[in-house]
């Protein structure tokens, strides 16, 4: 720490325009690397130099001679940093020194400015105050008798809630992040704000935001520090697509302000220890990876120092030979619905120890996936018993443990003490028994007319699944389940999605977060349980053209014309963790309800629009025979057309002759090609569908009673 400076000039706190009486102090002799943050927690201002890799900082000067300094900003036309005095009541020059010297300004507006910062295209510093405006002083000949003038009043930016504001090092704009989380961009020429987009939700993180301190580097990111817990985030520019990800922690106080030379690098010292685990996890400094600043307090005896982490398979181990990942022991096994013993072994002082286990083998450690919560943890030994989550997938997965004396860290981000060791782990089942519909290696047939209420051709080829359904049952609760489906055919020239719905098992039983839907082996990123249904719903694809073509150049569908066949069937597959295990008596009957619905913002046919308005989305679904509606669905299609559903007969999805617009056939069926009924390529099926019991031509649908002029051939 440095000792206590005295201020280079004396001044009254009555002047609003000041001269300076001695000569400036030195500027910095280069692009300093550090951001540094100002911040008064006492009745002086105190320097900070914050390494933002990491957060640590450090204290550069205990008092810079005056009662408080804001708006402060780096100028790389002549490396001093300027910012707001509010001792002198003006905007003060600050050296390598950390001591301010007031400088004489006129045009003054007699209130302070805690937001500002100095142009990258001009040597000029900008402020901003709530309620007056955007100002600008320019700074070429800072010995000079400066002027204040005014760019844009308050109310003509719109008022702007903003505590802090950077210069871009590349395109000259102010940029900001609001006290909402929305980034934002201010044209220094005439106070234009352009808004960009909300890049954190106090919704989403749990806290208030006041950004008081926000800088660039060099590639043009940006910094933004929260008063309230010190937290840095860094902020990807990409206009509507600009997110910001948490980076590491720093010092939160009050009163923060911050400025950074912009043209500098983000430096990553080699003395920093680094997670292994895959970089879906956060590993890496570009990922924003869990890292720590080497100090004596770790995990185990042994710790590597790395400028990046070496994630797996390439861990840091196998590059260097020196195995430091030594701190924890697993006794037992970690087997689904059981508890186990983890032994964590700390050198050095006390810390907290925080931890994650990724049960649903979704690459990321969430929020719920915390095994140590802020654990207070002294130097040795100690034994942690955990439980593994019902709703956990069995298979290879990692965990990472973080020891800091910072209490309340999450996976991620930089600390500036302790150490991280992540260890891949396998999580087993026992005594779970599964039950397959319709068998292990069978499939069944899902077969949709889109015409309803409309019979249309009848052709039963719109959307025709396969699938296949598998339930995990431990102690006489479902706590988990696949869906596996591939599409045969494709017959429809409008758009339709495809989903299930659970009759009797409420959303609140599915771990909706922990749901892994892949469609042709790649992750599908649309929400998969849908919200606001009392039964949880579970969607496919909102559009199954989206996951297929037709195929040949003059294929209109996909396997139902002369011609187009082929053998390819998209496929896709979906685990279902159960966060409430669902007993085997109150869970939905196999299949469970399968249905269709219309793509959303899309046409759909003109009696369905016309009952709907125009595309109808989720207000239009053919189910099952018999089988009832989503709560989305619009009731008025009910009695249209050829429909003769009755809802209070609980009659759904037929004609008055028992005819549905779905079906389930028990095997991988032989379907009608276009255009042909499949009352044409099944006569029997007319029969079948007209007696409930389902005792008249039960085989209607085998391909010894079918019509071959009217099926599609492969």
């Amino acid at each position: 720490m440095l000792p206590q400076l005295k201020p280079l000039i004396k001044y009254s706190c009555l002047s609003a325009s000041l001269f300076i009486t001695t000569v400036s102090a030195q500027p910095f002799g280069h692009c300093p690397t550090k951001a540094y943050i100002i911040q008064t927690p006492g009745s002086v201002p105190i320097t900070y130099g914050v390494d933002l890799a990491l957060g640590s900082y450090s204290v550069l000067s205990p008092d810079m001679g005056t009662t408080k300094v804001n708006g402060v900003g780096f100028s790389f036309h002549d490396n001093y940093m300027y910012g707001w005095d509010y001792g002198a009541q003006t905007l003060a020059q600050i050296g390598s020194d950390y001591q301010t010297v007031p400088l004489n300004v006129s045009g003054l507006i007699g209130k302070p400015f805690y937001v500002g910062d100095v142009s990258i295209l001009d040597n000029a510093w900008y402020g901003y105050r709530p309620n007056k405006g955007l100002y600008r002083i320019d700074l070429t000949d800072p010995t000079a008798a400066l002027v204040m003038t005014q760019i844009a009043t308050s109310s003509e930016m719109g008022n702007p809630k903003i505590t802090d504001f950077a210069f871009h090092p590349a395109d000259g704009l102010i940029y900001t992040v609001d006290n909402n989380g929305y980034l934002m961009s201010i044209s220094p020429d005439t106070g234009e704000i352009t808004g960009l987009t909300q890049v954190l939700s106090e919704n989403e993180l749990g806290f208030n935001f006041t950004f008081g301190a926000q800088y660039f580097d060099v590639r043009g990111q940006l910094y933004i520090s929260n008063n309230g817990n010190g937290n840095i985030y860094r902020v990807a520019l990409d206009g509507a697509n600009s997110h910001a990800v948490f980076f590491s922690y720093g010092p939160s106080s009050n009163s923060n302000d911050g400025a950074r030379c912009a043209f500098a690098q983000i430096e990553i010292s080699d003395s920093i220890d680094f997670g292994d685990a895959p970089d879906s996890y956060g590993s890496t400094i570009s990922s924003s990876g869990a890292r720590h600043g080497i100090t004596n307090l770790r995990l185990g005896s042994v710790i590597d120092a790395e400028k990046d982490a070496y994630v797996h398979p390439l861990s840091d181990d196998l590059s260097d030979s020196s195995d430091d990942d030594d701190g924890v022991n697993f006794p037992t096994g970690f087997e689904i619905g059981e508890y186990s013993i983890i032994s964590v072994n700390v050198t050095g002082e006390n810390g907290f120890l925080n931890a994650w286990a990724d049960w649903d083998l979704d690459g990321e450690f969430d929020a719920d996936e915390r095994i140590a919560d802020q654990l207070a943890i002294e130097n040795g030994s100690t034994n942690l018993i955990i439980s593994v989550p019902s709703w956990a997938t069995p298979g290879d997965t990692w965990m990472r443990f973080r020891i800091s004396t910072f209490e309340n860290i999450g996976p991620t981000g930089g600390v500036s003490d302790g150490e991280v060791e992540d260890y891949p782990i396998t999580v087993t089942e026992n005594g779970v028994s599964m039950i397959y519909y319709p068998g292990a290696n069978s499939y069944t047939t899902f077969a949709y007319e889109d015409s309803y209420p409309n019979l249309g051709d009848f052709d039963m080829n719109d959307v025709l699944m396969n699938v296949r359904i598998t339930e995990y049952v431990k102690n006489g609760n479902v706590i988990r389940m696949k869906i596996e489906g591939k599409l045969a055919a494709l017959g429809a020239s409008l758009s339709n999605g495809f989903a299930f719905q659970l009759p009797g098992v409420p959303s609140s039983s599915i771990k909706g977060d922990s749901i892994a839907l892949t469609i042709n082996n790649t992750k599908a990123t649309h929400t998969v349980l849908e919200d606001g249904q009392t039964n949880a719903v579970l969607i496919v694809s909102n559009d199954l053209w989206s996951i297929t073509q037709a195929g040949e150049w003059n294929c209109v569908f996909f396997r139902t014309e002369e011609g187009c066949g082929t053998s390819h069937r998209p496929a896709w597959k979906m685990i279902v963790p159960f966060s409430t295990p669902v007993s085997t008596g109150s869970m939905a009957a196999l299949p469970y309800d399968p249905f269709i619905f219309a793509k959303p913002h899309a046409y759909h046919g003109g009696t369905v629009d016309m009952i709907t308005g125009m595309h109808p989305g989720r207000k239009y679904e053919v189910h099952l025979k018999n089988k009832a509606p989503t709560d989305t669905f619009s009731t008025a299609i009910f009695g249209a057309a050829d429909d003769a559903s009755d809802l209070g007969l609980s009659y759904f999805f037929q004609n008055i002759s028992g005819l549905p617009w779905a079906l389930e056939i028990p095997n991988d069926w032989k379907h009608p090609k276009e255009y042909s009924s499949i009352l044409q390529a099944y006569p029997q099926f007319g029969g079948f569908a007209s007696d409930s019991s389902g005792a008249t031509n039960p085989n209607w649908y085998l391909e010894e009673n079918a019509n071959p002029d009217y099926l599609f051939k492969d």
